[in-house]
């Protein structure tokens, strides 16, 4: 794994239970933020399924919704018309 440093601002409070977490797991700072970012609820079998069903009822009702239609073309569109 390739690592990058990175400079990051946190008010002086957050920062300070960062640190006290850091102390009290015995890990270091970069390890806590490290693991909160990186942190994903586990999801059960049942829940990956409602999720599955309704990205596909989502994905259906655009497709009736952008027929004949280009997103990607939409989308280049509103970037220019900033």
């Amino acid at each position: 794994m390739n690592w990058v440093t990175t400079n990051i601002r946190f008010p002086e409070d957050q920062y300070m239970e960062l640190k006290m977490e850091a102390a009290r797991l015995r890990k270091s700072v970069s390890e806590i933020i490290r693991q909160k970012v990186s942190y994903r609820p586990k999801r059960t079998a049942k829940e990956n399924k409602k999720f599955i069903t309704e990205m596909n009822a989502f994905a259906k009702k655009m497709a009736k919704l952008t027929k004949g239609k280009s997103i990607s073309k939409a989308l280049i569109e509103m970037r220019y018309e900033q």
